[in-house]
């Protein structure tokens, strides 16, 4: 092999090697920013009251995948151990949306408003004792 032709060859297996090396830290960013999605999601949901959901979104989010496989086997668990239990998982979120929305003026307006649209005489299926929109 001559001179030139090593140096042809070292320039082509470093120029490859670069591409090579470029192409595997995209696939690396698309890979954490998936993980980092997955933790922001998980700190939205654990602030309006879910439990379980966000604990599986942070073991995605640290690369714990047995700890997912085990939240996956308690997920199903939970929903096939009856509606009881997934009902006061939903009773979590409801409660923490409606603090959620306490917390804003234009939050209160919407309470208040539906409160309103509750005690409506128009509908016999409304609530007919619930307290008056002012009283939030």
């Amino acid at each position: 092999m001559s001179v030139l032709e090593v140096v042809l060859l070292s320039v082509v297996v470093a120029a490859v090697g670069y591409f090579v090396v470029r192409w595997m830290f995209r696939v690396d960013e698309k890979l954490e920013d998936a993980r980092r999605a997955a933790a922001q999601i998980a700190s939205v949901l654990s602030g309006l009251g879910l439990k379980k959901t966000p604990a599986f979104l942070l073991d995605f989010a640290v690369a714990d995948m047995s700890g997912m496989a085990e939240k996956i086997v308690e997920l199903a668990k939970l929903f096939l151990s009856g509606e009881a239990a997934v009902l006061v998982e939903f009773e979590r979120v409801f409660d923490g949306l409606l603090a959620a929305k306490l917390t804003t003026d234009a939050g209160r307006a919407i309470v208040a408003a539906k409160l309103s649209e509750a005690t409506e005489p128009s509908d016999p299926k409304v609530v007919k004792e619930a307290p008056k929109a002012g009283a939030v």
